[in-house]
C-alpha cells in the first residue's frame, strides 16, 4: 500500500509571515497619515492665503478715510476755531454711509471728540475724550494709528485707524475711522472653518468661534495686563487663556493641537504690518480615519490571508485521508456557497443602486457649493437695489410724493419676486425627489438649470445660444434628474472654456421620430482621444486637483442609461460637444 506524501506549513514560517505583514501594514498605514496630512497642510495654507487677502481687503478699503479727512480744510478750521461743528458733523455723517464704515470722528490736540459721524444718536462721541487710546498717542507723535478695541462709548469692538492733521508742523488733532469687523467674522463662521486672529499680546481678538474670542493663546503677564488696562482695549473682559494644548510644532507656523478631546492641525501667519498673527485650525478627524481605515483593511486582509492558509492547509489533510468520502459533501457545500453569492450580488446590486441616488444626491449639494458665490452675487445686487430704492421712497415720503413712493415699492416687489424665483430654483434643485419616473419637459429642465447656472455664467463672461422648439418636448425620466444633467454639463463647458478667449456655449434640443436629441458645445479646448475613452468613468477628472471629484459625467452618463438613452462626447472645430439621445414619450406612457 503506497503512503501519500503530507505537506505541511511550519508553524515559525506562519509567524514570521505574520510579523512582515504587520510591519507592512504599519507602514502603509504611517505613510496613508504622512500623505493626508501633508494634504491638510497644503490645503490649510491655501484657505489661510484667502482669509489673509480678505482680512487685509476688509481693513484697506478704509485706510484712505483719515488721511482724507486730515486734508480737509472745514476740518482744520473746526480743529483751530469749533465754529464749524455742526457743518462738518453732517459731512462726517454723509461720508460714514458712504463708505460704511461704523464711526468717523475728529479729535483736538488733547484727545477730546469736536465732530462725529454719530453725533445725532445716544451714543455719540462728541465730547468724549480718547486721548488714552494708542492709535492717538499714536497720530499725536506724527504717524498714522491703528488699534483695536471694545469700544469705550459703545461697547462694541472695532478696528481704528487714525491720521495726525498738522498745519505749519502743527499738532492741530486726528482723523480717526471705526472699523466694524463683525461681518468678516460672521463670513468665516458660515464658510464652517475655525480662523482666529491675536494680537501682539497673544489675545485671540477676531474668532468664527464666539466662544474663543477674548481668550488668550497663553498666560498674560502682569505686564501685559497692565498694558492693557491702560489703553482700556477689552474692557472688563477676563482674558483666560483658551484651553489648547500644543501637542508639537515647527518653525513654519504648524502646530498640532488638541481641545476638547479632539485634534487639530493649526497654521498660523504672522501680518506685519499690524502685529499680529492669524491662526486656521484644521480637524485632524479624516487624516487619522485614513489611517485607521488603511490599517484596518490592511489587518483584515492579512487575517483573511491566514485563514485561507489554515484553512487549505486542514481541508488538504482532509483531502488526503477522506477525498472520496467528501466529495459529494463538498459539491452540496459549493452549491449553498453559490446560492450565498447569488443572494450576497442582490443585496450588492440594492446597495450600489442606493448609492447611486446618494452620489446624485451629492453631485447636487457639490454643484451647488461651487455656486454659492454666483448665487451670493446674484441676490447682493436686488438687495443692494432694494436698499438703495429704501432710501429714495423715505425721501419722496418727506418731499409729500406718495405716487412715486408707489412706483418705488413695485420695483422692490419685483425685485423681490426675482430673489424667490433663484431660491425656489435652488431648493427644488437640492430636493431629493421622488423614485418614479413621470413625463417631464425637456425646456422647463433647462430652464431650471440655467436660472440656477445662470451666476456662474455672468461671472465667467459666457456667451449662451439656445435653439429649442416652442412645442414641449416630453420624456419619461425621474423628477430633477434631467435638471441635473443639464446642470452638470453646463458646469463642465464653462470649466473648459476657463482659458479661452472666445467663450460661447451652444445648447440645441430638436426631436424626430424615435428619439429626442440634446447638444450641448462649448468653445474649449476639446477632449482628448485618451480622455474621450474613460470621460464618464466615475473619479475620472481632467481637472487640477482639488477643483473636482469627477463624478458629474459619470452621474449624468449614469442618469442617461437609466432612461434608456445615450450619451456621447465628440470635438468639433471649435470645441467639444456632448450628444444626448432620449427616447420620446410613446402613446402607451402618455
Amino acid at each position: 500500500m503506497k503512503k501519500k506524501l503530507q505537506i505541511f506549513t511550519p508553524w515559525w514560517l506562519i509567524v514570521i509571515a505574520l510579523v512582515a505583514a504587520a510591519g507592512v501594514v504599519w507602514q502603509t498605514a504611517r505613510w496613508t497619515y504622512d500623505a493626508a496630512l501633508n494634504e491638510l497642510i497644503e490645503t490649510s495654507h491655501e484657505r489661510l492665503s484667502l482669509y489673509v487677502g480678505t482680512l487685509r481687503d476688509a481693513l484697506g478699503q478704509y485706510a484712505y478715510v483719515p488721511y482724507v479727512l486730515s486734508r480737509d480744510s472745514d476740518v482744520h478750521i473746526l480743529l483751530k476755531s469749533s465754529f464749524n461743528v455742526g457743518l462738518v458733523n453732517t459731512y462726517l455723517e454723509e461720508l460714514n454711509q458712504e463708505a460704511g464704515s461704523e464711526a468717523l470722528y475728529i479729535m483736538n490736540s488733547v484727545g477730546d471728540t469736536l465732530a462725529a459721524s454719530n453725533w445725532k444718536q445716544d451714543i455719540s462721541f462728541v465730547g468724549k475724550n480718547y486721548g488714552f487710546r494708542p492709535y492717538f498717542t499714536d497720530a499725536k507723535e506724527g504717524k498714522r494709528g491703528s488699534f483695536f478695541a471694545i469700544g469705550v462709548t459703545t461697547g462694541n469692538p472695532g478696528y481704528f485707524m487714525s491720521h495726525p492733521v498738522i498745519q505749519d508742523q502743527r499738532f492741530l488733532g486726528a482723523a480717526v475711522v471705526k472699523v466694524d469687523l463683525a461681518p468678516l467674522q460672521e463670513g468665516w463662521r458660515e464658510g464652517g472653518e475655525t480662523v482666529m486672529v491675536s494680537d501682539s499680546n497673544g489675545v485671540l481678538f477676531l474668532s468664527s468661534r464666539d466662544d474663543w474670542r477674548y481668550q488668550t493663546l497663553a498666560p498674560l503677564s502682569d505686564a501685559q495686563r497692565a498694558m492693557i488696562l491702560a489703553g482700556r482695549q477689552y474692557g472688563d473682559r477676563p482674558l483666560k487663556p483658551i484651553a489648547l494644548k500644543i501637542e508639537g510644532r515647527n518653525q513654519a507656523g504648524q502646530a498640532l493641537v488638541r481641545y476638547a478631546g479632539d485634534s487639530y492641525l493649526m497654521i498660523s501667519r504672522p501680518l506685519e504690518e499690524m502685529g499680529w498673527k492669524i491662526h486656521h485650525l484644521s480637524s485632524l478627524a479624516n487624516v487619522r480615519g485614513q489611517a485607521r481605515a488603511v490599517a484596518l483593511t490592511g489587518t483584515v486582509f492579512t487575517l483573511l490571508i491566514l485563514s485561507l492558509a489554515l484553512y487549505l492547509r486542514e481541508r488538504r489533510q482532509k483531502q488526503l485521508s477522506r477525498r472520496q468520502a467528501r466529495e459529494a459533501e463538498v459539491m452540496q457545500k459549493v452549491n449553498k456557497r453559490l446560492k450565498a453569492e447569488i443572494a450576497e450580488r442582490t443585496r450588492t446590486e440594492q446597495a450600489l443602486r442606493e448609492t447611486q441616488d446618494e452620489l446624485i444626491q451629492a453631485g447636487k449639494l457639490a454643484a451647488l457649493g461651487h455656486m454659492a458665490a454666483g448665487i451670493v452675487h446674484e441676490l447682493n445686487q436686488p438687495i443692494a437695489a432694494i436698499k438703495t430704492q429704501a432710501a429714495s421712497g423715505r425721501l419722496l415720503l418727506d418731499r409729500g410724493q406718495p405716487e412715486s413712493v408707489r412706483e418705488i415699492l413695485d420695483a422692490v416687489s419685483r425685485m423681490t419676486e426675482h430673489m424667490g424665483s433663484i431660491t425656489r430654483q435652488l431648493k427644488s434643485f437640492a430636493h431629493k425627489g421622488p423614485m418614479k419616473k413621470e413625463r417631464v419637459v425637456l425646456q422647463e429642465s433647462l430652464d431650471g438649470a440655467l436660472a440656477i447656472t445662470r451666476p456662474l455664467l455672468d461671472k465667467h463672461s459666457v456667451e449662451l445660444k439656445i435653439s429649442v422648439p416652442e412645442s414641449p418636448l416630453e420624456i419619461m425620466a425621474l423628477s430633477g434628474r434631467m435638471k441635473q444633467v443639464f446642470i452638470n454639463l453646463i458646469r463642465n463647458a464653462i470649466d473648459a472654456m476657463a482659458s479661452s478667449d472666445v467663450k460661447l456655449l451652444s445648447i440645441a434640443i430638436s426631436k424626430n421620430a424615435e428619439d429626442v436629441m440634446i447638444k450641448i458645445c462649448d468653445t474649449g479646448p476639446g477632449v482628448s482621444e485618451q480622455a474621450q475613452a474613460e470621460l464618464f468613468t466615475p473619479f475620472f477628472t481632467t481637472k487640477e486637483v482639488g477643483e473636482g471629484l469627477g463624478l458629474g459625467l459619470s452621474i449624468s452618463y449614469r442618469i442617461i442609461t437609466d432612461l434608456n438613452g445615450t450619451i456621447r462626447v465628440y470635438n468639433e472645430d471649435s470645441g467639444a460637444c456632448f450628444d444626448i439621445r432620449l427616447p420620446v414619450v410613446d402613446s402607451e406612457d402618455r
